[in-house]
């Protein structure tokens, strides 16, 4: 009988592709915007979670929006190449995928990145076994995935993995990973049930299999 629903975000979670997303969006809110790179990445890092059109939304609220789409557009298609081009998966992610499995979890990827990115990477790592869905931006926000697994298996628990801070909010049981030790209290303070510093890992899978 299926125990538990595990869905990771996937970038910082599953992939460490943060530092590059940061340092593209920075280069282009300087470009389009005249922002200072290093107040514009911080900005982006503080806004993570949500897709980048909408963190545009958030950093600069009274921009035209014909203005925040060009950057958007720039972004979207640059990233393919300098941040998708050779993402680099965490080495303990298949044995928590395979720890999941065989305690019978379904995995799901549930990302504010567009799925036709994620599933390449998933098949090119041998990975797309362990995951019964790969939702992207295609298919809505993080909410929407949560809410479309929940009516599947509507009494199964389900459990969120995320680096981010902004996803501590969902509806479900949010865990925080990948999260520096000095930011354990604000992913707390925004809602996380538990937070790791470590990527999906067996530790995590076992905390997770710990309360069913």
């Amino acid at each position: 009988m299926l125990k538990a629903i595990v869905m990771h975000d996937w970038d910082g979670t599953d992939v460490d592709t943060m530092p590059s997303h940061a340092d593209l969006a920075a280069r282009m809110i300087e470009k389009h915007f005249g922002m200072d790179f290093t107040v514009a990445r911080k900005k982006y890092l503080e806004t993570t979670g949500v897709p980048f059109d909408k963190q545009l939304e958030i950093i600069f609220p009274d921009m035209p929006a014909k203005k925040l789409q060009e950057c958007a557009e720039e972004y979207h298609k640059r990233k393919i190449t300098e941040v998708y081009g050779n993402p680099i998966t965490f080495p303990t992610l298949r044995p928590a995928l395979e720890l999941s499995e065989e305690l019978i979890f379904k995995s799901v990827i549930s990302s504010s990145t567009e799925a036709s990115i994620i599933k390449p990477w998933a098949a090119k790592e041998d990975l797309s076994y362990y995951f019964f869905a790969i939702l992207g931006r295609e298919s809505g926000s993080k909410t929407d995935h949560i809410e479309y697994v929940g009516n599947i298996y509507p009494d199964v628990p389900i459990f969120f993995l995320s680096d981010s801070v902004g996803d501590m909010d969902l509806p479900a049981i949010t865990i925080g990973v990948c999260a520096p030790r000095n930011k354990h209290k604000e992913f707390y303070r925004a809602g996380a049930d538990w937070v790791f510093s470590s990527p999906p890992s067996i530790a995590v899978i076992k905390r997770i299999d710990s309360i069913l």
